[in-house]
């Protein structure tokens, strides 16, 4: 088991706990995310279609994971896709079966009827900026970063990622931040808009999310899942659509010669 679960106050927490891989996303992880996810899914489909009038258990849901740390360096939150595990798949339909997984875990958190927040406590790297992405709103400490490096390494956004960022700060900063693979710090992140709030610290940060989690429990539990419902707008009819789309385009760049040699590299180093 690589995840925790925890309740806070009125909130439900998962924790990523794989140290030894930086917490790296791959199939384990993946399978164990998505099982979740749909648990909750379900827990939560009552509330969601009026089948109960009682307030759900839970009113967000918090994804966070251990920062790891090596010496003096930044702190990593989620080191990308786990190229030990992935360099295991080698079909591209297989590839794109474990995309597919990980968009479907990014499309349920979309559509769960309670806030989900992403608590970014160091780099969240390719697939851990993608997986920050599903979540409504980014909390992060000063010293994070979101980097978008889904090129380097012979693929692209993965995870159904791609419309999704677009939504979020529009086409041309999208396009700036993943044809040119950028890395963008917590406060630069912010100021366009995909980190929410920005802690000074990992004790601060604490502190933001416990003021979350008061802030949502003193709201009406029906008014924020009606409200959250209306955010997502005409993109609601639309996300499937995109994400098998993206999931295709992705197909064709598993093993293709530039991510094999990525794979071969990496393997050899």
């Amino acid at each position: 088991m690589y995840i925790s679960v925890q309740k806070q106050d009125s909130a439900l927490i998962w924790t990523i706990r794989r140290p030894d891989r930086f917490n790296a996303l791959g199939p384990l992880i993946g399978a164990e995310l998505l099982q979740l996810a749909m648990q909750l899914e379900q827990e939560l489909q009552p509330f969601a279609s009026n089948q109960v009038t009682e307030d759900p258990h839970y009113r967000c849901l918090i994804l966070r994971a251990d920062p790891v740390r090596r010496g003096q360096n930044p702190p990593i939150w989620i080191a990308g896709g786990d190229l030990k595990e992935l360099a295991q798949i080698e079909a591209p339909v297989d590839g794109r079966a474990y995309a597919s997984e990980w968009a479907r875990i990014g499309l349920i958190l979309q559509d769960l009827p309670i806030p989900v927040l992403a608590a970014i406590q160091g780099a969240a790297i390719g697939g851990g900026a993608e997986l920050a992405l599903a979540a409504d709103l980014r909390l992060a400490t000063r010293e994070s970063s979101l980097h978008f490096k889904q090129l380097e390494v012979g693929l692209a956004t993965g995870y159904g990622s791609c419309q999704r960022l677009v939504q979020l700060i529009g086409q041309a900063r999208a396009t700036d931040l993943l044809l040119r693979c950028r890395r963008l710090s917590a406060a630069d992140a912010q100021s366009i808009g995909l980190i929410n709030d920005l802690a000074e610290n990992d004790e601060a940060l604490e502190l933001l999310i416990a003021s979350v989690i008061h802030d949502f429990t003193r709201l009406s539990a029906k008014g924020l899942m009606v409200q959250k419902r209306m955010l997502q707008g005409p993109f609601v009819d639309r996300k499937s659509q995109w994400a098998d789309r993206e999931l295709d385009l992705f197909q064709q760049l598993w093993r293709h010669p530039a991510h094999e040699e990525f794979l071969r590299n990496f393997m050899k180093s």
